[in-house]
């Protein structure tokens, strides 16, 4: 039997392995190896991964919001145990810094990508 492209895709993407993909599918591995080979297939392949992380992340992002105000009630609720509020702190904590990292990094990959972009606008016109 031969698989669409789209039956392969969504496969892959339910499972999130080549093995569980081909044992959902009932086929060998080799023939969904075998597809991603392919620049055609493989590149839709990543595009609709990313649909797929995309969308879940903005799903995220819509509730980080409720997040923060969750573990901040939890750390200001003064009836929680001690070790609840600390473990609430630590994590609201933990992730302030990643988030400052990571808004630092794209800051300094932004920089970058202009001054990337005025070299080569420089080279164009030499």
């Amino acid at each position: 039997m031969r698989f669409s492209d789209e039956q392969i895709i969504c496969a892959l993407l339910q499972n999130g392995s080549v093995r569980a993909a081909a044992k959902a599918l009932g086929c060998s591995e080799s023939v969904i190896r075998d597809r991603l080979k392919g620049k055609e297939f493989s590149k839709l392949y990543k595009e609709r991964k990313f649909e797929v992380l995309t969308a879940a992340a903005d799903k995220m992002k819509n509730n980080i919001s409720l997040a923060v105000d969750t573990l901040s009630a939890v750390m200001s609720d003064t009836e929680n145990p001690p070790t609840v509020r600390v473990s609430a702190s630590d994590s609201l904590l933990r992730h302030c810094l990643r988030y400052v990292e990571v808004t630092d990094i794209i800051k300094r990959i932004e920089a970058l990508e202009a001054i990337q972009e005025e070299s080569e606008a420089l080279y164009e016109g030499l």
